[in-house]
């Protein structure tokens, strides 16, 4: 193992796509500390990076060789208890925190740990608890019903709204979930097409309830994001909030954010705040939302019991995600520092709410300036003018010419994905 004996903590970052990559270019920024990344396989985001050491599992979905991988890792970093320095373990998709979260007992042998009890975080990661939350705190959200695959889909309500959005409850099991035309988030337009594809799934061996919600209309930059920091005491502490410019809509990756502009809507901040701190969360989380262009009001859609896969906008407007996780876990003893002044403000909740305007985006500039004709994007294009714009790829420290050549081709299959995949229009 590369990592020196001598490096104060071990990041262990549980995972393989660009919230792996950010996460550890967070941690190597302010720390200088290279990261251990525990992907099923390399990749050319994660490959040849001077932030990550690549330790791969071989299967994420084989829960008992993960654990086992993820024990043997902890006593090589410590040496067998040798050099007791911390190692804080983090996932970057919700199937790796709640694998993380359910074998918690054997894990904090050797780790730090910096997610909530299972208990709490199935109260509200999965999508029925989550809108059963938002109906009792009167916190927006859009007509929702949850079916389960063990009845007929005939037994469902006469008067859904179509069109439909339909998702997995538990997107973590839903990667095990076998069937033709199966998708990330399906958006279903007649009953008969709703029906064949709740028998799809009937026999696919997804058994946990699956979310049918009413379709907000409105584009991409109708999105919204906004993530939390809360600290031990179950109070929040940071959020920042981001309106979305465009999102990806390849099979593979729907849904993600591939520009976001950070901003500020205290609604929307407060409401997430009082449902975090009705639950009593720790550490971070990240909600999904809609501005609804027919009474102007942003419903909420879903709590992710992480970082997001996009967070480093965070880090692009000055509030680094890393250094959260080592004041709140590690202690003043491996990063004493506040924020820097002017990039929050303090609301009336005590909470320091990120207030610089700042583009994030993975998208090659010239193709991200075809999708700027919305609210959204006239602001993304001011930033654009004034270079306040950042990609969490492409960091100056990686040195190794093999990243520059990934970074072209990855901008060549962007232009082929939006071509192949266009935006939604407003």
């Amino acid at each position: 193992m590369s990592i020196s004996d001598s490096q104060s903590f071990v990041p262990v970052i549980l995972g393989g796509d660009i919230g792996t990559y950010s996460l550890a270019r967070e941690f190597h920024e302010a720390y200088g500390v290279t990261s251990i990344g525990v992907p099923a396989g390399g990749n050319g985001i994660i490959d040849n990076s001077v932030a990550l050491e690549l330790r791969p599992a071989g299967s994420i979905l084989d829960e008992d060789r993960v654990v086992e991988h993820l024990a043997a890792l902890g006593r090589e970093l410590t040496n067998d208890g040798q050099n007791p320095r911390p190692l804080l373990l983090c996932g970057s998709l919700d199937l790796h925190v709640m694998l993380i979260t359910r074998r918690r007992a054997e894990l904090e042998a050797y780790y730090t740990i910096p997610y909530v009890e299972l208990e709490v975080m199935e109260r509200a990661a999965l999508k029925e608890n989550f809108y059963e939350l938002c109906e009792k705190l009167q916190i927006p959200h859009p007509v929702t019903v949850a079916y389960d695959p063990a009845t007929d889909p005939a037994q469902l309500p006469a008067d859904l709204p179509f069109p439909l959005i339909g998702k997995p409850s538990d997107s973590s099991t839903w990667v095990s979930a076998k069937f033709d035309g199966k998708q990330k988030i399906h958006t279903i337009n007649t009953r008969p097409e709703l029906e064949d594809l709740l028998r799809k799934i009937q026999g696919s061996g997804y058994a946990e309830p699956y979310i049918l919600q009413e379709l907000i209309p409105g584009g991409d930059s109708n999105m919204r994001l906004c993530t939390y920091f809360s600290s031990q005491d179950g109070v929040v502490r940071f959020a920042g909030y981001g309106e979305v410019v465009v999102e990806e809509h390849s099979p593979l990756v729907l849904g993600n954010s591939a520009a976001i502009v950070t901003a500020v809507d205290e609604t929307v901040i407060d409401e997430g705040r009082r449902l975090l701190e009705h639950l009593g969360w720790t550490g971070f989380s990240m909600f999904d939302a809609k501005l609804d262009p027919r009474d102007g009001v942003i419903k909420f859609f879903e709590l992710n019991p992480r970082l997001g896969r996009n967070h480093y906008y965070l880090t692009a407007a000055g509030a680094n995600a890393a250094r959260f996780y080592v004041r709140e876990y590690l202690g003043a003893e491996f990063d004493a520092t506040e924020l820097e002044p002017g990039v929050t403000r303090t609301d009336a909740h005590g909470v320091k709410v990120l207030q610089v305007e700042h583009l994030y985006t993975v998208l090659p500039h010239h193709l991200l300036r075809r999708f700027l004709d919305t609210e959204v994007g006239v602001k993304a294009a001011a930033l654009l003018k004034v270079g306040k714009v950042s990609n969490p790829l492409r960091y100056k420290a990686e040195k190794n010419p093999k990243r520059a050549w990934f970074l072209l081709l990855n901008a060549v299959n962007h232009y082929r994905k939006y071509k192949a995949y266009p935006p939604r229009t407003p």
